[in-house]
């Protein structure tokens, strides 16, 4: 006889939930260990520089002056605290696999609220497997960037807007395209007959503001002028390939663009369709899931500036909510 997901207790699903995605992230974890120890740079080129970063930050020396790396500041200090904790390097996937599986309970429990226990579960587990395609647990500044981009929409959700602009502040810490999803959570403000917008954008605006004055302090205008401009300032230079400082990397023509985008949709193909194929049969059903479409909106717009395939990370959660939402209970499914 099969057994009835309804007539488990909700403490029991969440148990056996964390428990699968428990050994799912262990199992990946193990897989990435392997090649990282045994494969080429592009499992630790990103991770490599982040490093060197934050190594100039413990010697002493000035970010973004001694060693230039166009991320924001948060992310560099995040690591040189992971650094003074382990070897560099030697903790990174670890910590990213915990980031991921934060992430997809993260990602359940807004699924849950909306369509119920096991659409939730599903999107997690599907942000799970999606994500070892897109970053494969290496170490990028996107997998924080996400997981705080899900805790200010989560406090969105609940109507507590200091809380969110907060925590989109720290999001920016860690990518500048994270300022993006102002546009969605601004529009929940509005959906929710909220004009108080400055409860939400203070929070982001001091937040932001805050890392470069504190670089300013401690490390001088030299710093915190330079944390600005690699930070920001530096795109129009960054999206024409002019820049010899880093490696970057602009297609040579038209074609190699449309290549990239096609193959970089390849790999999220299965996500992006039923996301897709939902919202073509459904529509948005509620002010939520519009909030989620408007993400995934401008958070795509990353793509066209850049093709590279850990961006798709970003958008991710908010896919996964969507395509999984065909598996709400059947009360909700009538509801909607």
């Amino acid at each position: 006889m099969a057994l009835n997901n309804r007539h488990i207790s909700p403490p029991v699903k969440i148990f056996l939930g964390l428990l699968s995605y428990l050994f799912l992230a262990a199992v990946i974890a193990t897989v990435m260990y392997s090649l990282q120890l045994h494969s080429s740079a592009w499992t630790s080129l990103d991770a490599d520089r982040f490093h060197q970063m934050a190594k100039m930050i413990i010697n002493g020396s000035e970010p973004y002056v001694s060693y230039i790396d166009p991320k924001p500041p948060l992310l560099f200090f995040t690591i040189a605290l992971m650094d003074l904790i382990s070897p560099a390097g030697s903790i990174d996937i670890i910590i990213m696999t915990v980031l991921n599986i934060i992430c997809a309970l993260l990602i359940w429990k807004v699924g849950w609220e909306d369509y119920g226990c096991f659409a939730g579960y599903t999107a997690g587990l599907l942000f799970l497997v999606a994500s070892v395609f897109t970053e494969g647990y290496f170490l990028f500044s996107e997998q924080f960037t996400v997981l705080f981009l899900l805790i200010a929409l989560i406090f969105a959700r609940g109507k507590q807007y200091v809380f969110s602009g907060v925590f989109l502040g720290l999001a920016c810490g860690f990518k500048q395209y994270a300022m993006l999803a102002v546009i969605p959570l601004l529009y929940l403000m509005w959906a929710n007959n909220d004009r108080r917008y400055h409860r939400f954008l203070l929070p982001v605006i001091i937040i932001v503001a805050g890392m470069f004055a504190a670089l300013y302090l401690i490390y001088g205008p030299a710093a915190g002028d330079s944390a600005v401009y690699y930070t920001f300032l530096i795109a129009p230079t960054y999206n024409t390939g002019n820049v010899t400082t880093f490696s970057t990397y602009v297609p040579e023509t038209p074609i190699a663009y449309a290549a990239n985008i096609i193959f970089s949709v390849a790999i999220v193909f299965p996500t992006l369709l039923f996301a897709t194929a939902s919202v073509v049969n459904k529509g948005f059903c509620s002010e939520n899931e519009k909030v989620l479409g408007i993400m995934i909106l401008v958070l795509l717009s990353t793509l066209l500036i850049r093709q590279y395939l850990h961006y798709w990370i970003l958008l991710m959660p908010f896919l996964a909510l969507l395509a999984c939402r065909e598996f709400a209970d059947s009360k909700r499914q009538a509801d909607a």
